[in-house]
């Protein structure tokens, strides 16, 4: 009885993590890994709701309260998330506003046109801008979450332990990760297919898959007629596996580019829309991006 009550009394003495900040992450892959940080201290605010499209977002009243509250904002920066410019510049003086494409550690790849890119080499990429989706790489996303573990550490000393061995777990996760797609993805990387949308860059780089062209940048700038028509003759040769969509485009574009031709479509998620935020998510959104990639590359492989 004695060794039982001395147990519950070091038990009760042990010193509870304190209140974490108050930390909001734009981003639904970027909050997963957040979470993973601030595992048993708090958690963040995901501040876009499922469905919302970070490049034309407007932003709404809760969003501007999220804001407003924060000690913390995690945003990938103004490439990507332009809407957020004005609203995050006035929460300078109160919050630490950290746009994480700007990370030690992360790699940036020039923004690159819509279009065949193998046969534009010369105007497929713009040197002045950046491709803002660089949490398709999980090795940015380890640059990411050491960046967000030294800022928590900074804004709360009183749970630098805590944030800096969540890292370490989260670290070795995306490090899991990265292997068990590359694995995935082996025997079909170069078999060749196209997207709508030209988010991709970074994960193609990193698992060395073969995207010849996007059809647009980004979902508010449209293809042209002339662009469809070029776009539609390189299906037509039958050389691309894959047409990859995403949610926001209208079908009749899909149509319009594969009527009467056998071209495999199907969907890819970079921001996991019908992914339940937290811890997990990031995982399960690239997860869910790799398997539909070998699923639909692969339909014809074989005797």
């Amino acid at each position: 009885m004695r060794i039982f009550l001395l147990a519950l009394f070091f038990l009760g003495a042990a010193p509870a993590l304190a209140a974490g900040p108050k930390v909001v992450v734009t981003l639904k892959p970027v909050h997963g890994l957040v979470s993973g940080v601030m595992a048993g201290i708090g958690q963040p605010h995901l501040l876009l709701a499922a469905g919302a499209d970070p490049h034309s977002h407007a932003m709404r009243p809760s969003e501007a309260r999220a804001l407003a509250a924060a000690d913390a904002v995690f945003w990938i920066g103004p490439a990507l998330e332009g809407y957020l410019q004005k609203p995050l510049a006035s929460l300078a003086a109160k919050a630490r506003v950290v746009a994480l494409s700007d990370s030690p550690g992360v790699i940036l790849l020039p923004a690159r046109e819509g279009g065949i890119w193998q046969e534009d080499q010369d105007h497929g990429q713009h040197e002045h801008s950046r491709d803002p989706h660089i949490w398709l790489d999980p090795r940015n996303a380890q640059a990411m979450v050491d960046h967000v573990v030294t800022v928590l550490a900074q804004l709360d000393p009183g749970n630098d332990g805590a944030y800096r061995r969540n890292g370490v777990r989260v670290v070795a996760g995306l490090v899991a990760l990265e292997a068990e797609i590359a694995r995935q993805l082996a025997s079909v990387r170069a078999l060749p297919y196209m997207v709508l949308h030209d988010a991709y860059q970074y994960f193609e780089a990193r698992f060395y898959t073969n995207a010849l062209g996007a059809i647009a940048v980004a979902p508010d700038r449209k293809p042209g007629a002339r662009r469809i028509a070029a776009i539609r003759q390189r299906l037509a040769q039958g050389r691309v596996r894959c047409l990859f969509r995403e949610a926001q485009f209208p079908a009749n574009l899909v149509d319009t580019l594969t009527a009467g031709l056998d071209v495999r479509v199907a969907d890819l998620d970079p921001i996991g829309r019908d992914i339940a935020a937290g811890p997990d998510a990031y995982g399960r959104i690239l997860r869910q991006l790799s398997g539909t990639m070998e699923n639909c590359l692969s339909y014809s492989i074989g005797p």
